[in-house]
């Protein structure tokens, strides 16, 4: 099957573009398994993108996750002064 690269990309762009990722109701970003889903990525992608875009989504996860982590500290640093 393969990974068409060009699908790849503009598939990313549009999940960029939705802003935030989905969160659960405790603010949990949801699971990239679940996030195929959501965006109803598994009725258009083969098995082998859908992989490839499963492991983008773990990346932009733990990136989204780390810039709150940033903005929660900074809020705190912000406090102090």
């Amino acid at each position: 099957m393969g990974v068409n690269l060009y699908k790849i990309r503009y598939v990313l762009d549009f999940i960029r573009r939705q802003g935030k990722l989905p969160t659960d109701e405790y603010g949990e970003f949801l699971p990239a398994s679940d996030l195929l889903v959501w965006f109803r990525l598994k009725e258009c992608l083969n098995m082998d993108e859908r992989s490839y875009i499963e492991e983008e989504l773990v990346g932009m996860i733990e990136a989204e996750m780390a810039v709150e982590k940033l903005k929660q500290s900074e809020q705190v640093r912000s406090g102090m002064s």
